[in-house]
């Protein structure tokens, strides 16, 4: 029960701190002002839409590569790994933008 209130809490607190850093790096780079809602709206859509549709992506690709392809696990486990976090890293660069 404990863990589940922290979690969320946790949770909550990532989320603000995730929308005040996008302002502020907004901010830094000379872009204009939005309303906090446009922010924390973007910054929902990167967390729960486009990180799933990323994981979801890179999961089939690791089924593919080990079943499809013949490749071991490990390697075919790198490699979505390697393409996941090269694709979060873009989207979320564009998110700054």
């Amino acid at each position: 029960m404990w863990s589940i209130l922290a979690d969320l809490f946790v949770g909550v607190f990532d989320f603000i701190l995730d929308v005040l850093l996008l302002r502020r790096v907004r901010s830094k780079r000379g872009r204009r002002e939005r309303s906090m809602s446009e922010d924390a709206f973007q910054v929902a859509r990167f967390d729960f839409v486009t990180m799933i549709v990323i994981g979801l992506a890179c999961a089939g690709l690791m089924l593919l590569l080990s079943l499809g392809f013949g490749l071991p696990a490990g390697l075919s486990i790198g490699i979505g790994i390697a393409v996941g976090v090269g694709w979060g890293t873009w989207r979320y660069l564009q998110l700054l933008r």
